[in-house]
């Protein structure tokens, strides 16, 4: 059975979150290669001290990453590593962090990862940024919805499925400026599209502000240049 691809979201990776995930993992590795005990051997409070940090510091950036799993495993291990005295041995502790890093790949491993250019990447903003217009967003968000998935299409390299936001976006604002203007929405199947509704614009702009009348950069001329444009897609 094929996934409702309208449930499915992307799902970004922090990929300093990542790094920085790695990177407490090794430093603990770092840690038990540098431990003189033998395995059946209790750890001992200063090799205990050094590792909490950096499990603690891998929890929050796999809970960033989304690794559940991970971060409960974690957490098992430094809770135990707290503990007054510490009974777990080199050998044991060794096996709980194995666990640990098991389950960070195990979370790797279901999911699938994209990467983006420096260029691309810009594409992923929200709606005010992309164009430029603070409190577009709130003022229209279905528009705003449309605007930021078509950006996301055209960095996955998926400009058909682009233009179809993109058109869905225009649709919206086709029935703003018809709202604007005093037109109701039509109710017959043939009318709604988007022919009879620019006509529906035409016609109004004309009755309000008549062509013989109109004069450049009036309000009347501004709905003019946004017919004309809308017009002409």
């Amino acid at each position: 059975m094929r996934p409702n691809r309208e449930t499915i979201e992307m799902l970004e990776i922090d990929s300093s979150a990542l790094l920085a995930a790695a990177t407490d993992l090794a430093r603990v590795h770092q840690i038990f290669s540098g431990i003189g005990e033998a395995r059946d051997q209790t750890l001992i409070p200063s090799s205990v001290e050094m590792m909490l940090p950096p499990l603690e510091s891998f929890e929050e950036q796999a809970k960033i990453l989304g690794a559940s799993l991970a971060v409960i495993a974690s957490q098992r291990l430094r809770v135990a590593l707290s503990e007054e005295p510490c009974r777990l041995t080199v050998g044991v502790s060794t096996q709980r962090l194995h666990e640990v890093e098991s389950r960070f790949a195990d979370h790797l491993i279901e999911i699938k990862m994209l990467a983006l250019t420096s260029q691309d990447a810009v594409l992923l903003q929200s709606a005010d940024e992309l164009i430029e217009i603070e409190g577009f967003s709130v003022a229209f968000p279905s528009a705003a919805f449309e605007v930021e998935e078509a950006s996301k299409c055209i960095a996955m390299g998926r400009h058909t499925a682009s233009v179809f936001h993109s058109m869905r976006m225009l649709e919206i604002a086709i029935k703003a400026l018809a709202k604007r203007l005093g037109i109701e929405d039509p109710t017959k199947p043939a009318e709604k599209n988007w022919a009879f509704i620019l006509n529906s614009i035409r016609k109004r702009i004309d009755e309000l502000w008549p062509p013989k009348g109109r004069v450049s950069e009036s309000e009347g001329a501004a709905f003019e240049a946004m017919y004309a444009h809308l017009d002409a897609i």
